[in-house]
This record gives C-alpha cells, sequence and structure tokens, in this order.
C-alpha cells in the first residue's frame, strides 16, 4: 500500500511539473510576437458535433490586452478591446455592451492570448496533446470551459478550437498571418454611432 501511495505521488508530480511546462511553453510562444493579425475562418459545431453555422473576418491584437475580433459574414459583430474596457457592437440590433476587461476575459480566450498578465494563467490548466496545447479553465462557471491552440513553424497561431460550457464548439483556421501589422490609433478603439443603444457595464 505504501508502494502504491509512493507511486500516487510521483505520477502527480510528473502530471504537475508536465502542465507547468507546457503553461510556460505556451506562454513563451506567445510572447513571442507584440502584435498580431490574420483572416480567420469560423465553423461551429453543436454539442453532439454536428456543424451549425459558419462565419469569416479579421482579427487583430496588440499587447498587452488590445484586441480587435471582427465578423463581416454571415452577418457582422465587433469585439474591440482598449487594454481596459471591452465594446460587442451588434450592427443589426443597433447595441453595443461595454465591460470592464477582467469581466470580460471570463468570455473569450483571445484576451487572455493577447494578455501582458502572467497571474490570469493561474486560472487555467495547459496541457500538451500532440501539436496542440490546450488551455482549460479551473472555474466550471465559465461560459469557455477549454480551448485549444496549433502554431506554425514560425510560432504563429495557425489554428484554434474554443468549447464552450453547453458543450458547443467553434473551429478556427487562420490565414494571411502577420506578426508585425501596422495599426492606427483607432485600431482598438471604439465610439458607438450615433442611435445605437449602449449598455455600459463598467
Amino acid at each position: 500500500m505504501k508502494k502504491l501511495a509512493t507511486l500516487g505521488i510521483l505520477l502527480w508530480s510528473v502530471s504537475a511539473v508536465a502542465l507547468a511546462d507546457a503553461r510556460a511553453e505556451l506562454q513563451q510562444k506567445l510572447a513571442s510576437f507584440d502584435r498580431f493579425s490574420a483572416r480567420f475562418s469560423q465553423q461551429v459545431f453543436d454539442e453532439q458535433g454536428a456543424p451549425m453555422q459558419s462565419a469569416e473576418g479579421t482579427m487583430q491584437l496588440a499587447r498587452p490586452d488590445r484586441f480587435r475580433w471582427h465578423t463581416v459574414s454571415p452577418d457582422e459583430s465587433l469585439i474591440v478591446s482598449n487594454g481596459n474596457d471591452v465594446w460587442v457592437y451588434d450592427p443589426f440590433v443597433e447595441q453595443v455592451s461595454i465591460a470592464p476587461l477582467e469581466q470580460a476575459i471570463q468570455n473569450t480566450p483571445f484576451l487572455l492570448i493577447a494578455g501582458g498578465d502572467g497571474r490570469r494563467w493561474q486560472q487555467y490548466d495547459v496541457a500538451r496533446k500532440g501539436a496542440d496545447y490546450v488551455v482549460t479553465s479551473k472555474d466550471p462557471g465559465e461560459l469557455i470551459s477549454q480551448f485549444s491552440l496549433s502554431f506554425d513553424r514560425n510560432n504563429r497561431i495557425k489554428r484554434f478550437t474554443v468549447i464552450e460550457s453547453g458543450g458547443q464548439r467553434s473551429e478556427f483556421t487562420l490565414k494571411q498571418v502577420n506578426t508585425k501589422p501596422a495599426t492606427g490609433a483607432d485600431t482598438f478603439t471604439f465610439t458607438p454611432p450615433a442611435g445605437v443603444m449602449v449598455d455600459d457595464q463598467r
């Protein structure tokens, strides 16, 4: 029995070290670029794995904590972070929601990718599965329960998958990746158009 207990402790220790190494390795890859832009295609699957819908758009990020995610089809939507606040704009219903950055992180892994605060990663487990890094939230109440990232040979993100707590899965494929994009002063800011309803949660 003592040998089994010792073996269990040893296996747990090896597993903990592997998780820590995977987290450090992923953070190092993400930290290798300060800016990033790409075009994306998205495929959404339901809880049973059946395809639901697809979308396309563009993404840009800049450290720390600035992010722009623009879906252009089939319906337009926009998520913008200036490093302090996050705007979520839906032109179809003419509404924009504004939330503090730390609150918004719970609903999107993309701000974690663009973040500069390493302490946030303590809320997630990171493991290697083949060529993918799988990031799992320790908070059972978080909307995004897990996401995984895959990199090309130049350490650029080429694909990621997001799994919601209800089981819905979104797969993103990136193209035209640029780790040195030109960004304007207004890339990571948002001014609501006239007549748009504003839901300010700050």
